[in-house]
């Protein structure tokens, strides 16, 4: 399985496995949103998931993973089946042993935290900023998505797959 991570200037914060990305939005969507798409957390939901990150957007996704991280947090993995949630536990990166669901998924806000910083950085010293977005970690494939353009992402549809599941 192809793994996935948030790419940034500077960086590829990896995740693990695709099935692990796509498990967080669809236990935020179940769990969170009540399985409306984008009602609690359109940035996150709608704008991460598929998109291109604009400078502008970046602390709107932070400000609802931060959200996100605090509800996960009051939230105990007992009792949750995974794969209903499309994730794989027998070829998965996330901590299954954790307390809350924070400690779970706590690899994909680390790694949106570390896209961030490496981002600011950049920014900062060039006055160029390079999207931030979801995609693929290993070669080729990441190859692809770094050439992609915003124009690209942005033009998904709501009901097409972003380009990390393709």
């Amino acid at each position: 399985m192809k793994n996935v991570g948030i790419l940034a200037a500077m960086t590829l914060a990896e995740v693990g496995p695709a099935s692990d990305v796509k498990g967080f939005f669809n236990v935020v969507l179940s769990l969170l949103e009540n399985g409306t798409n984008g009602s609690k957390y359109p940035w996150v939901m709608e704008k991460l998931y598929r998109g291109s990150l604009a400078y502008d957007d970046l602390y709107k996704v932070k400000n609802e993973l931060d959200s996100i991280k605090n509800e996960f947090s009051a939230i105990l993995p007992d009792n949750i089946e995974w794969s209903s949630f499309g994730i794989d536990k027998n070829h998965s990166r996330l901590n299954f042993e954790g307390r809350s669901l924070f400690s779970v998924f706590e690899r994909f806000f680390k790694a949106f935290d570390e896209a961030l910083e490496c981002t600011e950085v950049y920014y900062q010293s060039f006055n160029e900023y390079i999207p931030v977005r979801v995609g693929f970690t290993d070669a080729p494939h990441y190859i692809d998505d770094v050439n992609r353009t915003s124009e690209q992402y942005n033009a998904l549809g709501p009901n097409d797959e972003p380009f990390w599941l393709q």
